[in-house]
């Protein structure tokens, strides 16, 4: 599990006892574990008032504590391993670390299955329809003389329900900017080309 330079340095702030008092190590946990786990009362607590510490310190160490959880339960890291990890590398104390892993152990699945609930991929467009019109006069009555295409995809999320609901995602485009639109998904079907074949 790699995390980048930010979280460790929000994380190495958490182990400090001089900046993160154990009163708002618990806090931020208990705060931070609510936040991902509970789906109906989800709803993010102003951190400030959580500790009396600097608020951009605070906000540095949970955003911290939210990636670890987040990143373990999604790599499905073993509670002894990031035990050592934590001790080692963030400088956690004792009790510190024996209150994130007995957090984590308790936590870890319904962790992994409020992630498991967001999805990595977005929707796919399954279908796409179109209709030719031909604008001969403006609202302000003006003669245009111009094509206009209703374009229509149909997309459908990739999650694991039986029950997959398919959108319709609708917009209205000149002969211009539909060429515009080619244009780009071309030069899209060329990156990934030129990726996968790297």
């Amino acid at each position: 599990m790699e995390l980048s330079l930010n979280v460790v340095t929000g994380l190495k702030q958490v182990g400090n006892t001089n900046t993160i008092t154990e009163d708002c190590f618990t806090k931020l946990i208990e705060a931070g574990i609510s936040v991902v786990i509970d789906e109906e009362n989800r709803k993010i607590q102003n951190i400030n008032q959580l500790c009396n510490t600097k608020g951009d310190i605070v906000k540095e160490a949970y955003a911290a504590i939210l990636c670890l959880l987040i990143e373990a339960a999604r790599h499905d890291i073993d509670p002894d391993a990031l035990s050592s990890a934590l001790q080692q590398d963030y400088n956690f104390s004792s009790s510190r670390n024996e209150k994130f892993i007995k957090l984590y152990r308790q936590y870890k699945e319904r962790i992994q299955a409020s992630l498991s609930q967001i999805g990595i991929h977005p929707p796919h467009i399954v279908d796409a329809k179109w209709t030719l019109d031909y604008c001969v006069k403006a609202s302000n009555m003006e003669q245009v003389g111009s094509f206009l295409y209703l374009i229509q995809f149909h997309t459908e999320s990739c999650s694991e329900d039986p029950k997959k609901a398919v959108n319709k995602l609708k917009f209205l485009c000149t002969q211009e900017e539909l060429q515009d639109l080619v244009w780009k998904l071309r030069d899209v079907v060329r990156h990934i080309e030129k990726i996968a074949n790297a």
